[in-house]
């Protein structure tokens, strides 16, 4: 049987980035092929009534500011 995991992406997200990075690694390692499939995270979040984290977490002192050295 043959898997073709999907990888489901927004072109602004930083973590979608981030995984795409190493998916080179996981296909080499694993003998897959990941098929990309972009997406529009905002429509997402809206359709399903959900909001982006920075909306979400706004309200909670230093998220943003540590997702940011996180990210770094």
């Amino acid at each position: 049987m043959t898997i073709t995991p999907e990888f489901i992406f927004d072109f602004g997200s930083p973590n979608a980035y981030l995984l795409h990075k190493v998916i080179p690694e996981i296909e080499a390692r694993t003998d897959v092929n990941f098929q990309y499939v972009p997406c529009l995270l905002g429509g997402i979040f809206k359709s399903t009534g959900n909001q982006p984290p920075w909306q979400a977490f706004q309200n909670v002192p230093q998220k943003l500011e540590y997702e940011r050295k996180e990210m770094l």
